[in-house]
């Protein structure tokens, strides 16, 4: 995310995704969580932690790293402190009380907010080295709700040049919740639904999402099941997709993104 002076933007992000994490374990969940969480844990991790935050970066500038510069006034606190200060302690109150505060990490990463390409570098390397072929093999999200322009631009362009963000939303702005530190009372949490948290699209770009697409026409129209191998292989013979490109790259560089967007089942390698 980035960070602006507005701490709900943060904390009602964690907040909702935790009461959705919550809601997704009771009987009959909505559609709209079956599929926000769809992807999520699936292949690494136990059920139990399944769509669970491990960590939060946070883009921002040196002045809120260090503390100098106020937060916006919210709900039952008018006059605020450090806009870091106020993150912190308010997401410790939203993972005290969803009782899953232990082993989540924050990182706060200087940004010049006012220079895109300095975003979009340091964006870039987090993503590189978070993403799912990344080093640490996560699963990646971003709110596009907060922080300057360039944040925004930044993590937008990550998403959509390299694939590598598996969920991208934005919470609402209107007016009677811009005070909100948790979910305003009265959301029926319903993503897409709720008329508050929104998931932007899959949109097509002429670079490394050209390929994705190509695999998921293939796809269209299929009745019967098909092994990650079969579908390289229609895909190849139709000079749809590189004929160099061996199974294991296109099983992690494609399949894996593919899968933890919600647009197929996982195949375990030779399965």
């Amino acid at each position: 995310m980035g960070v602006g002076r507005a701490v709900g933007a943060v904390t009602c992000a964690v907040d909702y995704i935790e009461k959705a994490l919550d809601l997704i374990t009771k009987a009959n969940p909505s559609n709209e969580l079956i599929k926000l969480f769809g992807g999520s844990g699936g292949i690494n991790h136990h059920e139990e932690d399944r769509g669970k935050i491990e960590a939060i970066v946070l883009f921002t500038s040196k002045e809120v790293i260090e503390r100098k510069l106020t937060a916006f006034p919210y709900e039952g606190c008018p006059t605020p402190g450090s806009v870091r200060d106020e993150i912190n302690e308010n997401l410790r109150k939203v993972w005290k009380r969803s009782n899953q505060h232990e082993g989540r990490k924050l990182f706060w990463i200087e940004v010049d907010i006012d220079n895109f390409q300095d975003c979009f570098d340091k964006v870039i390397k987090i993503a590189c080295r978070f993403s799912p072929n990344g080093k640490q093999g996560k699963e990646i999200w971003y709110n596009l709700t907060v922080g300057s322009n360039s944040i925004g631009y930044a993590l937008l362009s990550m998403s959509r040049l390299t694939g590598k963000s598996n969920k991208q939303y934005l919470l609402s702005q209107s007016k009677e919740y811009q005070k909100a530190v948790i979910v305003p009372r009265g959301i029926d949490i319903r993503p897409n639904k709720d008329n508050y948290f929104n998931l932007l699209p899959f949109w097509k770009t002429q670079l490394d999402m050209l390929d994705l697409y190509e695999i998921l026409q293939e796809l269209v129209g299929l009745t019967n099941e098909i092994t990650t191998k079969e579908l390289l292989n229609r895909l190849k013979s139709k000079n749809k997709i590189s004929l160099n490109l061996d199974l294991e790259t296109f099983r992690i560089n494609y399949m894996l993104s593919l899968y933890s967007q919600g647009y197929t089942n996982y195949e375990r390698p030779n399965q």
